[in-house]
């Protein structure tokens, strides 16, 4: 089983490991691990449901520009960006099932004859993402709390006890906080803390000798967030110079935005951030990220070039670059992810042979 707490940086799990000592200390397999980059949520669970990179999966952001429909896509929703019409691409003809590129995890164990199941929040199990992440699954179960999570995989456990099958959870509280909070916040600790007893009075400590013969429990997280403070908000149109040398907005994330540029002027964008952003940015032509393997090694989705664009940017520290769309969310989300720095891409990794 493996459980994914969406944005569980390794600075709030070691912020708060010696509270959870009691849960934490039965582990076999404990440490830091590092996202993939983007490190952002559509990314990484696409890494995590397909052991992809983004250049090779085909997910590299939240937002994609995708020129078979002339539109940037918001890959939460499969919406245009510009506002939330949820699914609208797929009634314009996307297969969210064929998106990414190469066998989905489910598949690849289903082809040697292993389940798997999936469990998440009712109101996104039959999402446009869900069913692109659970291709090839045998159950995919919509959950309304935490403990009705565990309660449930709990009694799939004990159904299936002594056979072999692989459990895939999701869950995103923490994300949602610490986008509001900041990973620091007191409220956001709690709320970890109270995962992680749940985590261990609903699922791990209840279950039967039967249920827990030969079963592996992993804990992961996608990303984590770093803060994001007003002061270095970035708007491109306090930039005219530079907005005037693109095609169109960015895609990508306001803390990895790809960039396209108008034709033969990638090199002004180039100088234009170095002279007059480099404080706040590092560009790099997107072509040479790719080569690089900034975004994963060869082979790459065909539409890997595509969709970073002409140039991609990463922040440095809290920085952001954002358009007018994005200014009623900035007040809102006070820490971000997507880049590259150490609390975005830091994350735990705990596992547990729950016979041991």
């Amino acid at each position: 089983m493996l459980f994914i707490v969406d944005a569980l940086g390794w600075n709030l799990f070691q912020q708060e490991r010696q509270r959870l000592s009691g849960i934490f200390d039965r582990a076999q397999v404990e440490g830091q691990i590092t996202s993939i980059f983007p490190s952002t949520t559509v990314a990484a669970l696409s890494t995590l449901w397909s052991g992809l990179a983004p250049a090779q999966h085909g997910m590299l952001g939240l937002e994609l520009f995708m020129p078979d429909f002339a539109v940037t896509m918001q890959t939460l929703g499969f919406t245009p960006a510009f506002d939330k019409y949820p699914d609208a691409l797929v009634k314009a003809g996307l297969v969210p099932e064929t998106f990414l590129h190469g066998p989905g995890f489910a598949e690849q164990l289903a082809a040697s004859g292993v389940s798997s199941y999936a469990f998440k929040g009712r109101e996104i199990v039959n999402s446009a993402l869900s069913k692109m992440h659970g291709r090839g699954l045998a159950g995919n179960f919509g959950v309304l709390s935490l403990a009705d999570m565990f309660v449930q995989i709990r009694a799939l456990l004990e159904e299936k006890a002594g056979q072999s099958f692989y459990v895939n959870a999701y869950w995103p509280t923490i994300d949602t906080m610490t986008h509001v909070y900041n990973w620091d916040h007191a409220a956001v600790a709690a709320e970890f803390r109270a995962i992680m007893q749940q985590l261990d009075q609903e699922l791990l400590s209840s279950l039967s000798v039967a249920a827990r013969r030969e079963t592996v429990f992993l804990l992961v997280a996608d990303h984590g967030q770093t803060p994001t403070p007003p002061e270095q908000q970035i708007y491109l149109d306090d930039h005219p110079d530079l907005r005037q040398l693109l095609f169109m907005a960015p895609a990508g994330e306001p803390r990895t935005p790809y960039l396209y540029v108008k034709h033969g002027r990638q090199t002004e964008v180039m100088d234009y951030i170095k002279t007059n952003l480099n404080q706040a940015m590092v560009a790099i032509p997107a072509d040479q990220a790719l080569s690089v393997g900034l975004l994963g090694p060869m082979p790459h989705a065909p539409t890997a070039a595509d969709r970073v664009g002409d140039v991609l940017v990463t922040m440095r520290s809290g920085y952001v670059l954002l358009t007018e769309k994005d200014r009623e969310s900035a007040k809102i989300l006070v820490a971000r992810h997507g880049g590259m720095t150490a609390p975005e891409m830091q994350v735990p990794w705990v596992g547990y042979r729950l016979d041991a």
